[in-house]
């Protein structure tokens, strides 16, 4: 297959699929790696494509300084993301105030939080969710916007403001998500995303991570905090041995859901 004919048909399948690894495309177009990567390394110098850890993604599903889109997180492992928020909201009692960070798993709490809440967040989506009245009800939760400017495509509020903000609540739970979960800590890619859940995790009584299991075990760029600092995980997969060994030491109480 001529070069111009298979990085034609490499922009066709994303547009079906938003991220393309070097192992699909290979697959598809019965070429090998190096051929492949030669392609993607010529899409993204036309910046027709963005590259990524094993592949491509597509421009407008590119990672923004290690933050991909709300719109794509929002479609990864939705089942496991809801059981998940559900397991969660059973932690809060009614009157406690929760502090929520602005993750696409996070933003399911909004239908199993009990309305007799206050909640404190970065996230758009989630306080516009927590605005519509919800199973034949006609209170909603008292919400709490962070300061701070929004992130591009991320719909969450970040930067020195929001962290300025936060100093003026006290919360009884913090819940936030994170792209890994690790035996020395809790981990996320993008700085400005780490210094707010840090912040987040000072400002409340308790703390619990919620990540599918795509998580577990799974290092990104900068530690949030170390598992001393968490008391809960709930997650859809059973962590592997040595993450529960150090989830044990440090007795943080896992949930499987």
């Amino acid at each position: 297959m001529h070069a111009l004919e298979r990085r034609r048909k490499i922009l066709e399948m994303l547009q079906e699929c938003s991220f393309l690894s070097v192992d699909d495309a290979q697959n598809a177009l019965a070429s090998s790696p190096a051929t492949i990567r030669r392609d993607f390394a010529d899409l993204s110098e036309q910046g027709l494509v963005v590259r990524g850890h094993g592949g491509i993604h597509r421009v407008d599903n590119a990672p923004i300084m290690g933050v991909l889109p709300f719109s794509r997180r929002k479609v990864d492992h939705p089942e496991g993301k809801n059981r998940i928020a559900k397991a969660a909201a059973t932690l809060v009692n009614d009157g406690q105030i929760v502090i929520i960070d602005g993750g696409t798993t996070t933003l399911n709490l909004a239908h199993y939080l009990s309305p007799h809440v206050r909640v404190i967040t970065n996230s758009l989506p989630l306080a516009s969710a927590l605005n519509e009245p919800r199973n034949g009800r006609t209170i909603v939760p008292e919400v709490n916007m962070t300061g701070g400017y929004v992130y591009p495509r991320s719909e969450v509020l970040l930067g020195p403001q929001t962290v300025k903000s936060l100093l003026e609540y006290n919360a009884d739970w913090t819940f936030i998500g994170a792209n890994g979960v690790m035996p020395d800590g809790i981990f996320n890619s993008n700085n400005l995303v780490v210094d707010t859940q840090r912040m987040m995790i000072q400002r409340a009584q308790k703390v619990c991570i919620l990540v599918d299991g795509s998580k577990l075990l799974r290092p990104a760029m900068m530690k949030v905090c170390d598992l001393a600092a968490v008391d809960y995980i709930i997650t859809d997969e059973k962590p592997p041995q040595e993450l529960a060994d150090a989830c044990e030491e440090f007795k943080v109480t896992i949930t499987v859901v």
